[in-house]
C-alpha cells in the first residue's frame, strides 16, 4: 500500500513536470497569416541566454528567469520584446509583424501568391501603410497617385479615373483583398470607383503595370491597381488598439475623420473601421500662367437640388469657386479573423461606402447655344456592398503546400439623374450589380528549384436597369412634389443582363541558377454574356426595331481567350538586375461595351452585337541599379503593346448613306444626333518608358525622381488612342529625421496637341481652351503645366503624428488631361493621427 502510494506520487510528479515544460514553450507566428516562423532568435538582455524556434515555430523558454525580458528576432520581422510573465497572459504564442521594409521586397501580387521582387521581371510600384499614414490622401483615386507612373482623370470633385501607360477604365484592373472590383457595366470612358475606397483602411496597395491577366483575367490590359485592406492580428501583445485621424485641405473645405479599433485575442482577431469625408467645392487656382485667361471660369451655375427649383442659372460671384463640386461619403470596414485547428485561418471581410449624391460638375457646366443645358446632373448616391469570407490552409504537403479560398459577395448601385433647363422632366437612371465570384489560389512546395502556383476562378454578374421621369410640381421656387413615374429608355438592356466568366490558370517559378530565375504562366477564361430588353413600346427605344441595323432584343455572346506570360529576371550581381517579359491580355466585352445606350454632346451610342474581344500582347525590358555605395538606385523601363481588334467608337455604318458616306440624323428625346458604336477597330501599339531614381546624399537628405514617355500609333483612318499623354512625372526632395519628414514635390505634365486626341471624344477636346475664329471655335489642346507641393509630418511623440503641408503652392491653374474639372489651387493642409 506504502509502495503504490509513493508511485502516484512520482507520477503526479511527473505529470505535473511535463506539464510545466509545455506551459513554458512558446510558439511563434505570422501575425497576418498564423503561419509559424522557424529559427526566430530569442535571448536575454545580456545575450547570456538564447534559443532559436524549430521548424514549428516552437522553442522552450524554461531557462529564463520569469522576470526577464526575452527578445524575439527574425529578418524580415519587426523586432519584439516582451517579459516572461506577459507570454502566460498571451498563452505562449507570440504573433510577430512583418517589418515594412523588407515587405516592400515581397510582392503579392503578380502571381496572387507571395514572391520575392527581385524574382519578378514585371515593374511593380508598393504603397505601404507609413506612407498612406503620413499623407493621408483623400480618396482612394488620390491614394494611387503615391505611385510612379499613374495619371489620374477627374470630370467631377468626387471623381478619379485610372490610367496605367495609356489603358483607363474598364482596361485597368481593380482589385481589393483579392476581389476583382470591375464588373459588367464598367465602362471605357471614364470611371469615379476607386473612391469608394476608404484609404485610411488600406494597409498597403500594390500597382502592377502592363497585361496581367494570367492571374486576373479580363481586364488587366494596362496593369492592375491591387488594395490590400487592414487585418487584425491574432494574440498580439497588444490586445486592444484604437486610433483617431482627422485631416482638413483648404482647396476643397474638406474634412475626413476616421476611426478604427482593433482586437487581438489568443485564437482571433477584430479590426473596425469608419471614415467620414465631406468634400466642399473646389477652387481652381488663379496663376493663369498658360495665357488663357477665362479658361476653366464657372461664371453661372445651377442652384437646383432635389427640392428647389431655379428657372435661370444663377450667377457665380466667385467664378474660381467650381460651384457643384462637392459631395459627402461615409466608409465602413469590419474585418474578422479567427484561427482554426490544423493550422487553418479564416477571415471574414465586411465592407460598405455610401455617398451623397454627386453632382457631375462638366455636365452642369456644358453649354448650347450660349445657354447653360442642364441645370439638374448628378450621379444618385453610390454604395458600394462586400462580405468576403476566406478560408486560409497550410497542409504543408507535396502539391499543396498553401492555398485561399475566397467566396465574395459584391452589390453596387449607381443612377444617374439629370434635367435641362426648359423641361420640368426629371429622369432617373438607375443600375443594380451584384457580383458573386469564388477564387481558389494555391501553390506547391519547392520541388527541387521549382514552385507551381494554379488556382481557378469563378464570377458571376447580374444587372437590371430602370429608366424614369417624373414631372416637378411647384409651389413658387420649392418643389412641392413629384407625379408618378413614367417609364424611359434604360442604359442597359431592360429586362436584366448576366456577364459570367470561369477561369484556371497555372504558374511556374523556376531559379534556374542563384543569379537567374524563369517564370512561365498560362490562363484560359470562359466568358458568356446574355441580356434581354423588354420590348413594351414604354420603355424599349423603338427606333431600334425600325433602324437599319436589327430588331435589337436581346443578347447572347460566348467568349474564349488563352492568355500566357514568360519572364526572365538576371542578376548578374546583388546591385544590377535585367528584366524581361513577354505576356498577353485580353478584354472581353462587358454589358455596357455591348447594350449601353447613351447621347452625350449630340452623338448616341447604340449596341453592336458583331463586337468581339480586344487582345494585348506586350513586350517588356527592365533594367535596375543600386550604387556600390547603396545612396543611389535607378530603373528603366521600355515597353511595347500590340493591340489586336482594338474596341473604339466609330459612326455606326447603318445610319450613313451608303453612296455619300454621309452621316444620317435622327430625333432621341428631342434632340438631333448622331449614331456611334462600340467596334473592333482595328489593330493599335502603345509603346513608351519610364525612369525612377532616388539617391541619398546622407542620412537625413533623399532625391526621388519618375517620368513615364508614352506613344501610340494612329488607328488608320479613326485617328488617335485615347488616354495617351506624351509625358509626365515628379521631382521630390525629402529631409528626414527620427522624428520630422519634409518633402518638397514637382509634378509636372506635358502638353497635347488637338490633333493627338481621340475623335470618340474620351479625351474631352471641348474641354480645353478654345480660340474663336473666323471659321468658328477652335480647340486649342491641353496645355503644360507644373505644380510644387510642399508636405510634412512630426511625431510628436509616439501615439501622435502631425501632418501639415501646401499643395500648388504658386496657385498654379491647371486640368489634369482629358479631365472636365480644374485641380485645386493653393491648398493648406492639416491633419492629425492619434493612437489611443
Amino acid at each position: 500500500m506504502k509502495y503504490l502510494t509513493i508511485s502516484n506520487k512520482i507520477i503526479v510528479l511527473f505529470i505535473f513536470f511535463v506539464s510545466l515544460i509545455q506551459a513554458q514553450e512558446v510558439t511563434v507566428i505570422d501575425a497576418l497569416n498564423s503561419k509559424p516562423i522557424p529559427n526566430v532568435s530569442l535571448y536575454n538582455k545580456s545575450k547570456d541566454r538564447n534559443t532559436t524556434s524549430d521548424k514549428n515555430g516552437k522553442c522552450l523558454i524554461s531557462f529564463f528567469s520569469d522576470n526577464e525580458k526575452i527578445t524575439f528576432q527574425f529578418m524580415g520581422y519587426e523586432t519584439q520584446s516582451l517579459y516572461k510573465k506577459d507570454l502566460e497572459r498571451m498563452n505562449y504564442v507570440i504573433a510577430l509583424k512583418t517589418d515594412l521594409k523588407k515587405l516592400s521586397e515581397v510582392i503579392l501580387s503578380v502571381a496572387r501568391t507571395a514572391s520575392k521582387k527581385n524574382q519578378i521581371a514585371e515593374k511593380v510600384s508598393i504603397i505601404n501603410a507609413l506612407e498612406i499614414k503620413k499623407k493621408q490622401p483623400q480618396t482612394g483615386a488620390d491614394l494611387i497617385l503615391l505611385a510612379s507612373g499613374v495619371r489620374l482623370q477627374k470630370s467631377q470633385g468626387g471623381g478619379g479615373s485610372l490610367i496605367l501607360r495609356g489603358f483607363e477604365a474598364n482596361r485597368v484592373l481593380l482589385v481589393i483583398d483579392g476581389i476583382r472590383m470591375n464588373n459588367a457595366i464598367y465602362r471605357s470612358g471614364h470611371l469615379q470607383n476607386a473612391i469608394t475606397i476608404d484609404p485610411n483602411a488600406i494597409e498597403r496597395v500594390e500597382v502592377v503595370y502592363g497585361s496581367s491577366s494570367v492571374g486576373y483575367g479580363s481586364d488587366a490590359l494596362g496593369g492592375v491597381v491591387h488594395y490590400f485592406t487592414k487585418t487584425p492580428r491574432i494574440n498580439s501583445n497588444e490586445p486592444f488598439k484604437s486610433s483617431f485621424s482627422t485631416n482638413f485641405n483648404s482647396g476643397n473645405t474638406s474634412f475626413v475623420n476616421h476611426f478604427d479599433t482593433e482586437l487581438s485575442f489568443k485564437n482571433w482577431g477584430s479590426y473596425s473601421s469608419i471614415s467620414f469625408s465631406k468634400f466642399g467645392d473646389i477652387r481652381m487656382g488663379k496663376n493663369r500662367s498658360h495665357g488663357f485667361e477665362t479658361w476653366g471660369l464657372v461664371p453661372f451655375y445651377s442652384e437646383n437640388t432635389e427640392n428647389t427649383y431655379r428657372l435661370n442659372p444663377t450667377v457665380n460671384n466667385n467664378p474660381n469657386i467650381q460651384k457643384n463640386s462637392g459631395y459627402d461619403q461615409v466608409d465602413l470596414l469590419q474585418k474578422f479573423i479567427l484561427k482554426l485547428p490544423k493550422e487553418k485561418l479564416i477571415t471574414l471581410n465586411i465592407q460598405f461606402s455610401n455617398s451623397s449624391n454627386i453632382p457631375r460638375f462638366d455636365k452642369l457646366n456644358e453649354y448650347k447655344n450660349g445657354e447653360l443645358l442642364f441645370s439638374e446632373w448628378y450621379y444618385g448616391p453610390q454604395k458600394r456592398f462586400l462580405i468576403s469570407p476566406q478560408l486560409k490552409l497550410f497542409p504543408k504537403k507535396k502539391f499543396f503546400c498553401k492555398g485561399y479560398l475566397t467566396l465574395a459577395y459584391q452589390n453596387i448601385k449607381e443612377s444617374r439623374i439629370s434635367r435641362k433647363f426648359d423641361q420640368l422632366d426629371r429622369k432617373y437612371q438607375q443600375e443594380d450589380v451584384q457580383v458573386w465570384s469564388f477564387n481558389g489560389d494555391f501553390e506547391t512546395e519547392k520541388i527541387g528549384a521549382t514552385i507551381f502556383a494554379y488556382g481557378f476562378e469563378w464570377v458571376s454578374n447580374k444587372v437590371d436597369s430602370h429608366a424614369f421621369s417624373r414631372k416637378l410640381i411647384l409651389r413658387g421656387n420649392t418643389i412641392s412634389t413629384l407625379s408618378s413615374p413614367e417609364l424611359i429608355p434604360t442604359r442597359y438592356p431592360s429586362a436584366g443582363g448576366h456577364y459570367d466568366s470561369a477561369a484556371l490558370y497555372k504558374n511556374l517559378k523556376w531559379d534556374m541558377s542563384p543569379k537567374t530565375t524563369l517564370t512561365v504562366g498560362g490562363r484560359f477564361t470562359h466568358t458568356q454574356l446574355k441580356a434581354q430588353w423588354n420590348t413594351s413600346e414604354e420603355i424599349y427605344p423603338t427606333w431600334l426595331l425600325k433602324s437599319p441595323d436589327l430588331n435589337l432584343s436581346k443578347i447572347n455572346v460566348k467568349n474564349y481567350a488563352l492568355t500566357g506570360s514568360l519572364s526572365l529576371t538576371h542578376r548578374p550581381s546583388p546591385n544590377f538586375q535585367l528584366n524581361f517579359l513577354a505576356s498577353s491580355g485580353f478584354r472581353s466585352p462587358n454589358i455596357d461595351d455591348l447594350g449601353k445606350i447613351r447621347e452625350s454632346r449630340g452623338t448616341l451610342i447604340i449596341p453592336n452585337l458583331l463586337l468581339k474581344p480586344e487582345y494585348a500582347n506586350n513586350l517588356d525590358f527592365g533594367v535596375s541599379f543600386r550604387t556600390p555605395n547603396k545612396k543611389g538606385n535607378f530603373a528603366l523601363r521600355m515597353y511595347s503593346t500590340f493591340i489586336t481588334d482594338y474596341i473604339g467608337r466609330e459612326y455606326s455604318p447603318n445610319y450613313k448613306d451608303q453612296l455619300t458616306g454621309e452621316i444620317i440624323t435622327f430625333d432621341f428625346e428631342d434632340d438631333i444626333v448622331e449614331t456611334q458604336i462600340n467596334a473592333n477597330i482595328g489593330n493599335a501599339s502603345i509603346r513608351g518608358a519610364s525612369f525612377e531614381g532616388s539617391w541619398n546624399f546622407n542620412s537625413h537628405f533623399s532625391f526621388f525622381s519618375d517620368m513615364t514617355y508614352t506613344h501610340a500609333e494612329d488607328l488608320e483612318g479613326l485617328g488617335p488612342l485615347p488616354s495617351i499623354l506624351p509625358f509626365y512625372g515628379s521631382l521630390m526632395f525629402e529631409y528626414k529625421t527620427q522624428k520630422l519628414s519634409i518633402q518638397i514635390r514637382n509634378r509636372f505634365s506635358s502638353s497635347k496637341k488637338p490633333s493627338d486626341f481621340s475623335l470618340g471624344g474620351e479625351d474631352g477636346l471641348e474641354e480645353t481652351p478654345v480660340q474663336i475664329t473666323s471659321f468658328g471655335e477652335k480647340y486649342l489642346g491641353s496645355p503644360s503645366w507644373s505644380i510644387l507641393n510642399l508636405s510634412g509630418s512630426y511625431d510628436w511623440s509616439d501615439k501622435i503624428l502631425i501632418r501639415t503641408g501646401i499643395e500648388n503652392i504658386f496657385d498654379t491653374h491647371y486640368r489634369e488631361f482629358a479631365s472636365g474639372i480644374s485641380a485645386p489651387g493653393r491648398s493648406l493642409i492639416l491633419g492629425v493621427s492619434v493612437e489611443l
